[in-house]
This record gives structure tokens, sequence and C-alpha cells, in this order.
């Protein structure tokens, strides 16, 4: 999946909620509509969105988070939707500044 079809595919997803469409199930019939994919492709995105927004939330807050199967950088979907999240909390300059620019600890070796 590219960063394009994810970040549309996230976009898709917090659009629904601000609308107050909460239901999972309906999520992914609006997706389904819009993009392609199956089902269960489309939960996961849900699940990687929500990921994404809690794992934002802990982060943005100055806060380390615990060690995961899943690195950021390995799932566009969780990438764009940390990304987001974390802006919509702190804004981009924070997101920079604590996310961006920090020294990930896996690249120095």
């Amino acid at each position: 999946m590219t960063d394009q079809l994810a970040e549309r595919i996230v976009d898709s997803i917090l659009e629904c909620r601000e609308r107050g469409v909460k239901d999972d199930e309906l999520i992914v019939k609006e997706l389904m509509s819009k993009f392609e994919g199956n089902e269960e492709d489309f939960y996961w995105a849900i699940e990687m969105t929500n990921t994404g927004g809690f794992r934002a939330s802990i982060m943005s807050s100055g806060n380390t988070y615990p060690k995961s199967n899943i690195r950021i950088e390995d799932n566009p979907i969780l990438k764009i939707a940390l990304k987001k999240c974390w802006i919509d909390l702190k804004g981009e300059e924070h997101f920079i500044k604590n996310y961006e620019k920090k020294k990930k600890w896996w690249k120095i070796f």
C-alpha cells in the first residue's frame, strides 16, 4: 500500500468519525464503497488508525510507547494515523520536533 492510499483511507476513517459515524461496520461499508479491498483489510485499517491515535496521545505527551510487534514505519496506515492524530493534538511543529527529527533508536546500530 502506498502512503498516498493509506492517507486517503485514514482521512476517510477520520471523516466518518467527525460526522458521528462510530460503528466500525458502517465505516467499513463506506470504505468498501470508496476503495478496493475486503472487509478484513478495512477492519485492520480501522484498528491501525485507532492504534496510531493511541500511540500519538502517549508519545506526544513525552512518554515512551512500550515495545510493540508493529513498528510505526512498517505500516503505512499506522504511520499516517500517528502523524495526523499527533498534529491534531499538538500541532505540526510539535510533531516534527518531537518525532520526525528525533533520532530513532533502531537507526543507531
